[in-house]
């Protein structure tokens, strides 16, 4: 019998270790950050992490990263015209940390750049946002390989996806911390015709 399939609705993961970013400066910059603020806030990382408050995506150490992520977006081939950054903050993980299950649903696109990452310190883990698709054993199992996706992590390694993505991070197994800064963004962008 012929027939067509279709695939309806994908979700995009974009990954690139074309950065070329001194991971050295940044974590230097973090570890400081985290001196003068030790307390930083506590959101998905409340299991032992530490997160720093509001970064400025324009500061002379954060400004290369943001430039690297103005540049991904736009080559995204999805009509951006032009980004915001609205948040943007670091976290470190020390060893058992992780973060729990969560999403940045009020922005666009949201994305983490690891800055050190040491062997088996964890990794980001995307859950599939489709509610109804995760109850259906059959073909969560048969074609969608099950419910959660996982990204290995690497020093470099600059991860984008939409913000409505379910997403969490394992915890760290090494005994140097993993340290990465997580990000929102918000696009001006042109309607597309197909």
């Amino acid at each position: 019998m012929k027939f067509e399939a279709h695939l309806l609705w994908s979700t995009p993961l974009y990954l690139t270790t074309d950065t070329n970013l001194d991971n050295d400066k940044l974590a230097k910059y973090i570890y400081n950050n985290q001196k003068d603020d030790p307390d930083g806030r506590v959101l998905s990382n409340d299991q032992n992490g530490w997160q720093s408050n509001l970064l400025d995506p324009n500061s002379e150490v954060i400004k290369p990263l943001s430039d690297t992520i103005y540049k991904l977006c736009l080559g995204l081939n999805l009509g951006i015209e032009k980004i915001k950054i609205p948040q943007m903050w670091a976290n470190i993980n020390p060893t058992h940390s992780f973060n729990v299950p969560h999403q940045h649903g009020t922005y666009q696109i949201s994305g983490t750049y690891y800055v050190q990452t040491p062997e088996n310190c964890g990794n980001i883990v995307h859950r599939d946002p489709r509610p109804g698709a995760m109850s259906n054993g059959f073909f969560n199992d048969r074609f969608d390989h099950g419910e959660c996706r996982k990204t290995y992590v690497k020093e470099g390694l600059l991860a984008l996806w939409p913000s409505f993505v379910d997403h969490y991070v394992e915890p760290n197994r090494n005994t140097k911390e993993r340290i990465s800064i997580s990000f929102d963004v918000n696009t001006i962008w042109l309607y597309l015709k197909k």
